[in-house]
């Protein structure tokens, strides 16, 4: 008699039905890899774009177009403006966005404003209920102050506590932003986002990929083994990488959904690996996948055939490839899955336990899923790392596509400006083919050549018929019209189509042109005139590829990092526009700061160490390298503060006082003499070199008097400190503490005098 069956429980595993399983998952993988497919095919229009966008920045006719204009002998010449304007573009917004010893992005501290603004108050409130206190006080009221002051004290209690929460929550934020940027370093981020930079000036879009977590990377480690003989040996081990990681994306191999106008609308995403049989054991040394599937794939060998466009791309640049065109064509899978998908997935991998957190699953509960396949096997797969469900991919556009993510490069904005100068060009050459050698008329009935041969050779001999009519002309010439100045003309006007359609003109290209400018200033002015257009690229880096990718990190930091002092609630500032756009015109501010550094007043408000680093900066130049740190201008100034003879601060603080007074006196009186002298010459009516003489006289009295006076407030001011200590400036022939200050008129009398 059978047992009876047992109803699966949490205590008891339910029965594994091996053959469903199977199935489940070959109608997985089955119904991603057909998903596959058509998101392949319906990106046919776009990756012809591609080619096409590639074929002019390489200089190149496509095949039917090269084809006709050799049979027909035309000429096949290919003016190549594309290339410098992305080459341009490129390197522009590179320089932007990654400038030396800075970066475009920052983490700043959510409630940072909010409790500024609620720290003022609670200051302002705590001062307004002090002097209320004191007035209760002054009316005689003691019981009305000290409740007064109570609140107050209450007040200004919470003014430092909102300061204390201030100040915790900017170093959490500093110490993120460190942690941030050290972990971009490690991923080499700059010369990946420049990578992207590049794919979105040739053809429009620039996908970045990240955080990849520990579960994606691996890396290299080489661990010390004990040998029996006593030895160590060293052996290659593959192990997680704990660290996120950001990476450039083939735009080739990256498929979002067919019909999704941007990445915000997205729901799942295909990304095309093609291995070879050495990439594909490599990625069995990885941790995660699975080595049995992996090992089948090798047995039965690579069947996927290479894209089509790889060919294509191959004969654009002029690469004869011959080796073998097989691959195994793999893919990764990022997007949701049903719940009973997700429980015949852990089932099917041995996780039972895992299977049953998919039993009950809320509608609205979005599962996201890693799944990486190749040729119907699994080759692994799990869940998106992410708790906020984000995508790990951002796609950058030069110039955007409302109705795609794909969107336009320099190429495709310039495509018919570049087709109708090198059109041009092509008939220049073939007008000055025709126009430069003469067409020749022969007669036969008036010449023949004696080698029999109608070619025109130097020193050739004609032989004429004898039934020649007299004064006929055998050899007769025609000359073709040149039209090289028309078609000069269209080639330039196409240029400056060409300048207007990508607005890149040649001061972007680092060429001054036409726009001759005498000053600085000036040419400062015009660059920033030029960064308007690269403002909105930037802007653009900023909004789809720097906020996002900054704000993932944030995440799997908050998520997976164990320093705790690193978090909080934080906000990504993307800097691209704000601080990078204005490096011209910040270079020309900063050096007018250096100079006001020298000023009598303004001077001593300054510091001169930041302004000259940051002017460093802005000059793309490592700040550290040519400005002196902190503590070297720290030791340097106390160095020269043992080298100075110290001297009275009472006489210093005096001969200041002194010296500005005269100062004045001596600005006013010049002003009355040259206003006097002026007045003299005109009723005089002496001449302009007499008064110059005049005054030349005048101010040498002015300086000899000057100086007379400044040697007599010296020598009295050091016989008064040595005299006594009662004032500053102190009678030798008085008593302590009395003294008289010639120069202004006032005696400072008694212990403690001061000049007023």
């Amino acid at each position: 008699m059978n047992a009876p069956a047992v109803a699966a429980t949490d205590e008891q595993p339910r029965p594994r039905d091996d053959t469903r399983l199977t199935d489940a998952l070959k109608g997985i993988i089955g119904r991603l890899e057909v998903d596959a497919s058509k998101r392949v095919g319906s990106r046919s229009e776009v990756e012809q774009r591609w080619l096409d966008d590639l074929r002019q920045l390489r200089g190149k006719y496509d095949d039917k177009t090269f084809t006709d204009l050799k049979d027909a002998k035309k000429s096949t010449l290919f003016i190549n403006k594309t290339l410098p304007k992305v080459n341009a573009c490129e390197a522009r917004l590179s320089d932007m966005l990654f400038p030396t010893d800075d970066k475009n992005w920052g983490i700043q501290p959510t409630p940072v404003p909010e409790l500024t603004q609620a720290a003022r108050d609670a200051a302002g409130r705590a001062e307004k209920l002090v002097a209320d206190a004191n007035e209760a006080m002054s009316a005689k009221n003691p019981e009305q102050a000290k409740a007064i002051a109570t609140e107050a004290q209450g007040f200004a209690e919470m003014a430092q506590k909102l300061r204390g929460q201030m100040d915790e929550a900017k170093k959490r934020s500093d110490a993120m932003q460190s942690e941030i940027e050290d972990q971009l370093v490690e991923c080499n981020y700059a010369s990946e986002c420049r990578d992207v930079i590049q794919d979105a000036c040739k053809v429009g879009t620039g996908i970045m990929k990240g955080p990849i977590g520990s579960n994606d990377r691996v890396r290299r480690a080489w661990k010390p083994t004990q040998q029996q003989d006593g030895s160590t040996l060293h052996q290659l081990e593959m192990a997680s990488d704990p660290r996120p990681a950001n990476q450039r994306v083939d735009y080739w191999a990256f498929f979002p959904e067919s019909d999704c106008r941007s990445m915000r609308d997205c729901g799942s995403t295909f990304e095309r690996h093609m291995w070879s049989e050495k990439e594909l054991r490599a990625l069995g040394r990885q941790p995660g996948f699975d080595k049995d599937a992996i090992r089948r794939l090798l047995r039965g060998g690579p069947t996927g055939a290479l894209p089509t466009y790889l060919q294509q791309i191959r004969a654009i640049t002029g690469e004869n490839f011959t080796g073998s065109d097989k691959r195994f064509v793999g893919w990764e899978y990022r997007g949701p899955l049903t719940a009973q998908e997700m429980r015949d997935l852990c089932d099917c991998m041995g996780e039972a336990d895992q299977a049953r957190k998919y039993e009950e699953v809320d509608p609205l509960d979005e599962i996201d899923a890693v799944i990486w396949f190749c040729n119907g096997e699994l080759l692994k797969w799990g869940i998106g790392h992410l708790d906020s469900a984000e995508s790990i991919y951002s796609v950058y556009n030069l110039e955007k596509d409302d109705s795609s993510p794909w969107g336009f490069g320099i190429p495709y904005m310039m495509r018919d400006s570049q087709r109708a100068m090198s059109g041009a060009w092509r008939m220049m050459m073939d007008n000055a083919g025709l126009s430069c050698r003469p067409q020749i008329e022969i007669d036969r009935s008036v010449i023949d050549p004696a080698d029999n041969q109608y070619e025109l050779v130097s020193g050739k001999i004609w032989l004429r018929k004898a039934e020649a009519p007299i004064g006929k002309v055998g050899i007769t010439t025609h000359n073709i019209e040149s039209h090289q100045g028309e078609l000069e003309g269209i080639i330039a006007l196409c240029n400056q189509f060409i300048d207007d359609e990508t607005s890149i003109t040649v001061l972007a290209q680092g060429e001054q042109g036409s726009h001759t400018t005498q000053t600085a200033q000036g040419m400062a002015l015009l660059m920033n005139a030029v960064n308007v257009v690269f403002r909105r690229f930037v802007k653009n880096f900023d909004d789809d590829l720097t906020t996002p990718v900054i704000r993932r990190l944030y995440d799997w930091n908050m998520q997976f990092s164990k320093k705790e002092h690193i978090k909080g609630d934080f906000k990504v500032d993307a800097r691209g526009t704000s601080v990078l756009l204005v490096q011209q015109i910040q270079s020309q501010n900063l050096m007018v700061l250096a100079n006001l550094t020298s000023h009598p007043v303004l001077g001593i408000l300054l510091e001169a160490a930041p302004i000259l680093r940051k002017l460093a900066q802005s000059m793309m130049i490592k700040a550290d390298e040519v400005v002196k740190t902190d503590e070297k201008i720290k030791q340097m100034v106390d160095q020269m503060a043992q080298q100075q003879e110290p001297e009275d601060p009472r006489f210093t603080t005096m001969l200041k006082i002194q010296n500005s007074k005269d100062n004045t006196a001596l600005q006013l009186g010049q002003m009355e003499r040259d206003t006097a002298m002026m007045s003299l010459a005109e009723h005089r009516n002496m001449k302009i070199e007499d008064i110059q003489a005049s005054l030349a006289r005048e101010r040498i009295r002015a300086d000899s008097s000057e100086r007379k006076l400044a040697t007599e407030v010296a020598v009295e001011a050091r016989m008064g400190a040595a005299g006594g200590s009662g004032g500053f400036i102190s009678n030798p022939n008085k008593g302590k503490g009395k003294g008289k200050a010639k120069g202004n008129g006032k005696a400072a009398n008694g212990s403690g005098g001061a000049i007023p």
